[in-house]
């Protein structure tokens, strides 16, 4: 268990079971519901790091990341082309389509931070403003399956858990749908809020407070069976509501505060209905008519966690980044959460309150968000993270079409998503000249490389050369292409670096040599590699030099040290008959023994240059050179006859 994920804990349960006051100094105080703080207070008292965190602590841990988060926007600069081409975009789009009566949009682009705009009207004259919030209706669905995910990673409740697990039964719901179902829209659950008589009922009666289990009353027969189709229904994120309140003991709408909007600041942001509406909202338009003055509580009570959550552009764009680069949730619940169903169209996927959506051959993740009044559009680009956030005061408009344009200036401006790099994946200590590559990037006009520590090389190119230091070590390559509008997409390349072995060191007793490495040794002479001698020990037969390489990991060592071994004592079968040589080394006599009666054997004695020392004929079995004047050096004795020869090497010491 990592002390980041205790700490993460840690930062949960001081959330739920403690008084806090948020950054800007309202008051607030949780009230510790015994079902969750009892789970998460039991997982503290295994984990002796969460005891010595005091709710101060995490305060200022909070507003430290706060501000460093905001400083590092702040020091970014968004490309101002860009922001001037997204800028007359908006201002034509809005102009030009009649139905948007205002609309504020925001872009995140990592690297170059964030860009707002707005155009058209609140009302008659008060233009839209970067502060206001709209309803971004549906798009609070990715909010709550985000808060379920959060409970799962607490072992609080399992996407896999089924609804008589956590509530009682309801008329024309299927008490076995899991929660993953619901999340996903597999539950065949129906969908009445928005059609006749309910809509009725809720435009009828705009300041009542219709409760979820009033809603639930409004549910017909499933539409297919669970898990054999798919089908949106807004009553499944109602129900899981209700079950994260079972759960915990919390509504919906304090899970969504306390794990998400007070740690990231989204201080513009709140649950309709359930808390209060804070900064400047937005008149809503209806059909063309300002709805403004008449109550959303009938309305944003009966969607609930459907669908009621407001927030302005640049808070939305920034729940995405936070959320996609993994501040929010671990990677096995962004796994989930991506986990893309079919949805019967060609063109969408659903995953947990997430589309995965292509348009005009772009491929991204997103949703859109309707109810009366507003309309909301999220795009996030998975090449390179730019996020993409249209929200607008008018329903029915064509928002939607205007924040996609939007989302294609960035991508048909900025360089294009990174295809994979090509070359070794492991490479050795020490090792030079390596090439990689990666297939040219859509509007790169430059490259920029990032190597591991150790390694270097440079190119403004998609191919670059690498020297690996001898100290490098793994890491990944990383490559982006770059023009005038800022810097695309990323592609990686993990690298594994290899250390080169030890050099080893033989050491010789009698004819057996022991390498200093155990293992990985190939063993050689001077003819090559010897075959099947990879052990750490040599029996040497044949007099020669020898020496061993150690490969491991596929990197090898430096040569060892050479030594000669002359083997003395073993018959050798070059000649007709066996011959004996010794002593070897020899001082002042060397003897040569064997059997060759039969034949003449022909001696010579030579220097390692070549020179001859010494040359006769032998005719007895058993000869004896007497050397005494022979300078301390090594020799070659060679032997031989009309059909063979043998050479040997002679030391004098």
């Amino acid at each position: 268990m990592s002390v980041l994920y205790v700490f993460q804990q840690a930062l949960l349960t001081l959330k739920f079971c403690f008084p806090l006051t948020n950054l800007k100094g309202n008051g607030r105080l949780i009230i510790a519901k015994v079902s969750l703080c009892w789970k998460l207070i039991w997982f503290l008292l295994q984990t002796p790091y969460v005891l010595k965190l005091k709710s101060p602590v995490k305060k200022i841990l909070y507003t430290v990341v706060f501000i460093l988060g905001t400083t590092l926007v702040k020091g970014q600069s968004f490309n101002s082309q860009l922001a001037a081409m997204l800028q007359d975009t908006l201002d034509t789009y809005v102009a030009n389509i009649s139905n948007i009566k205002g609309m504020s949009a925001s872009v995140y682009i990592p690297g170059q931070g964030l860009w707002q705009g707005t155009a058209g009207i609140s009302y008659a004259g008060q233009p839209i403003s970067p502060q206001m919030s709209f309803g971004i209706a549906s798009n609070s669905k990715l909010f709550v399956s985000t808060s379920m995910l959060i409970l799962a990673e607490n072992n609080i409740i399992s996407l896999d858990d089924s609804l008589h697990d956590w509530l009682p039964p309801y008329p024309n719901i299927n008490p076995d749908i899991t929660i993953r179902q619901l999340l996903n829209h597999t539950s065949g659950v129906s969908d009445p809020i928005f059609t006749s008589p309910w809509m009725d009922t809720i435009m009828a009666n705009p300041t009542r407070v219709f409760t979820p289990v009033e809603v639930l009353g409004w549910v017909g027969a499933p539409t297919f069976t669970a898990g054999s189709s798919w089908g949106y229904s807004n009553v499944n994120y109602i129900l899981a509501a209700l079950v994260a309140e079972s759960a915990t003991g919390f509504n919906i709408s304090e899970i969504i505060h306390d794990s998400i909007l007070y740690p990231l600041n989204l201080d513009s942001t709140f649950y309709d209905v359930k808390e209060p509406e804070v900064g400047i909202i937005s008149h809503r338009w209806w059909n063309s008519v300002d709805y403004h003055d008449t109550s959303r509580v009938g309305l944003n009570s009966a969607g609930g966690a459907a669908g009621s959550i407001f927030s302005t552009s640049s808070e939305m764009a920034q729940w995405y980044h936070a959320l996609f680069s993994g501040q929010i949730i671990n990677q096995n619940s962004l796994n989930e959460l991506t986990s893309f169903v079919a949805t019967g169209s060609s063109s969408q996927n659903y995953g947990l309150g997430l589309f995965r959506e292509t348009t005009q051959g772009f491929t991204y993740w997103g949703h859109g968000g309707d109810t009366w009044g507003y309309k909301s559009k999220m795009l996030y680009d998975t090449c390179n993270g730019t996020v993409v956030c249209g929200l607008s005061n008018s329903f029915p408009s064509g928002m939607s079409a205007v924040t996609f344009l939007l989302y294609r200036v960035v991508k048909n401006h900025i360089p294009g998503c990174s295809g994979p790099i090509s070359g070794p994946e492991t490479i050795c200590q020490g090792e030079n000249a390596v090439v990689y590559t990666v297939p040219p990037i859509a509007n790169a006009n430059s490259y920029i490389w990032t190597l591991p520590f150790g390694a270097t090389g440079t190119s403004n190119t998609n191919t670059i050369v690498v020297d690996y230091s001898n100290t490098a070590v793994s890491g990944s390559i990383i490559v982006s292409g770059v023009n005038n509008y800022g810097v695309g997409g990323t592609s990686s390349l993990a690298i594994t670096v290899n250390p080169i072995p030890q050099t080893p060191i033989i050491t010789q007793n009698l004819n057996i040599l022991t390498s200093s490495i155990s293992s990985g040794n190939q063993w050689y002479n001077s003819t090559g590699a010897i075959i099947g001698e990879t052990n750490q020990n040599l029996t040497v037969t044949v007099s020669d030099d020898y020496y061993t390489i150690v490969t491991l990991l596929g990197c090898s060592s430096d040569t060892s040290n050479i030594l000669h071994v002359l083997v003395t004592g073993i018959h050798d079968n070059n000649l007709e008959s066996l011959i004996d040589l010794f002593p070897n080394p020899f001082t002042d006599d060397i003897m040569i023994k064997g059997n060759f009666t039969k034949d003449t054997i022909f001696l010579t004695l030579t220097d390692m240059q070549g020179r001859v020392i010494l040359s006769k004929m032998m005719y007895d079995e058993d000869e004896t050179l007497n050397l005494p004047s022979l300078p301390n050096n090594m020799y070659i004795l060679t032997l031989y006859n009309k059909n063979t020869i043998r050479k040997m090497k002679l030391v004098k010491n």
